[in-house]
């Protein structure tokens, strides 16, 4: 027996409620403070841009991260700069008005956190629910996909805090977005120059992700309609790329970037000294990778298990390729893309990402993995229905759970689940004592 998602779901809210929805979880769940090296390191560059105009980091509050190199006797952030350049953008008013940043809490972090990350959040699924009109989907099941990918996966667990895998997650939901308009609509030069200014956007923001600028320049060449406005999809680097490269020039008198070059980590007094835990500086054996990878997928911080419906969304990947359903040179984009960025880490990492929450490498292809939970509606029989809910539910729950610190502390558990539930009482009494004084 089949049914139609609107009478098994009817009071799903309209799409304005969802946008009320995200909205009130985006204020609630940005954290206030960096919660690692990783989002210190970035937002020291954001400080030092502001306040001394200056990549270098030595005079901001945040320089003891580890997470930085050494050049010419002057620290810098080992992150890619972009997203910082962006974050600085939201503080430099802020600064003026007095609002600063500074170690431990502070209304400057939860603001550039809010204003970058989180309203990137928000509209990737927004042009995620939109995409879902090409598959063919009512709006009652966008909205149950759109919830999916929203709060019931890692996509809303990387929105708390400042990190670029989340960013790169929103650009290429929205960069897909236009492209589906290039293909399915008018205006074809224009949306495949919107589509590429944010995959290209992406790529600077996490460089594996570029991956899919490639490949979708690929799928734009063997489109016959599309293929006349290419110029249009290239022209977007001299905005995104040029700029990117530029800025590693500047810093470093080299394109490429900071955190591939081994010597700058050797500096005294480094964690990384005598590390092997250095991403992108070293390639693992075949017998590592195989096991490393299938750890990585399904062991205790393992990306399948932190995304259930990331099974459905396999699924139906696989069932648009096999039936060459109607997103099928999407489809194979998706799997190549998706295929070779998890590659390259199991190749050139060998610590499941740090003190981390699941996999955050693997973050920025959810978006593009989910747009192929559609068939599944397709036929939406009682049985689907009560598997989606179940799978949404635990979804959301592994979500919420790894927003309380997407930085889950290694020392408390292997399993991050289980370390951010050991740490809420700490983080209850912290709360506590910074409240006692309002009291």
């Amino acid at each position: 027996m089949s049914i139609a998602p609107q009478d098994m779901f009817a009071k799903t809210p309209p799409p304005a409620a969802l946008l009320c929805l995200l909205v009130v979880l985006a204020l609630l769940t940005t954290h206030p403070y960096p919660g690692s090296w990783n989002d210190a390191s970035r937002i020291a560059t954001v400080q030092s841009l502001v306040e001394s105009r200056s990549f270098v980091i030595d005079n901001t509050a945040f320089v003891e991260t580890g997470d930085k190199v050494s050049i010419n006797g002057h620290f810098y952030s080992d992150k890619p700069p972009i997203p910082s350049v962006l974050g600085a953008a939201v503080y430099m008013p802020l600064y003026h008005y007095g609002l600063r940043l500074h170690l431990g809490s502070s209304v400057a972090y939860y603001l550039v956190t809010l204003l970058i990350v989180k309203l990137f959040w928000i509209l990737g699924i927004v042009a995620f629910y939109l995409q879902l009109k090409f598959a063919g989907l009512n709006a009652q099941s966008r909205l149950l996909a759109s919830l999916a990918l929203g709060i019931g996966s890692l996509y809303f667990t990387w929105s708390t805090t400042f990190n670029s895998h989340e960013l790169a997650a929103a650009f290429l939901s929205l960069g897909f977005y236009f492209l589906l308009r290039a293909r399915f609509q008018a205006l074809t030069r224009l949306n495949i120059s919107i589509a590429a200014f944010f995959l290209s956007l992406a790529s600077t923001a996490d460089m594996p992700t570029g991956i899919f600028y490639a490949l979708f320049l690929l799928y734009i060449l063997r489109d016959q309609r599309l293929r006349k406005a290419t110029v249009f999809y290239l022209l977007p680097l001299l905005l995104t790329l040029l700029p990117a490269l530029a800025l590693n020039y500047y810093i470093h008198h080299s394109i490429m970037p900071v955190q591939i070059t081994g010597s700058y980590f050797h500096y005294p007094g480094s964690p990384w000294l005598n590390s092997t835990e250095l991403s992108g500086t070293h390639i693992n054996t075949p017998a590592f990778t195989l096991s490393y990878g299938l750890l990585a997928l399904v062991g205790p911080k393992g990306f399948l298990l932190y995304n259930p419906i990331i099974g459905i969304a396999l699924w139906g990947l696989t069932r648009t390729i096999r039936r060459r359903g109607p997103l099928f040179p999407e489809a194979v984009v998706v799997v190549v893309g998706s295929g070779i960025l998890v590659l390259y880490y199991l190749l050139f990492t060998n610590n499941y990402g740090g003190w981390s929450y699941s996999i955050r490498w693997f973050v920025p292809v959810l978006p593009l993995l989910f747009v192929f939970v559609h068939p599944f509606f397709q036929t939406y029989t009682k049985k689907r229905a009560m598997l989606f809910r179940v799978l949404l539910c635990v979804g959301i729950g592994i979500a919420l759970v790894g927003a309380l610190d997407p930085w889950s502390h290694g020392n408390l558990s292997d399993v991050p689940f289980l370390a951010n539930i050991k740490e809420l009482p700490y983080d209850l009494r912290a709360l506590q004592t910074r409240l006692e004084p309002a009291l």
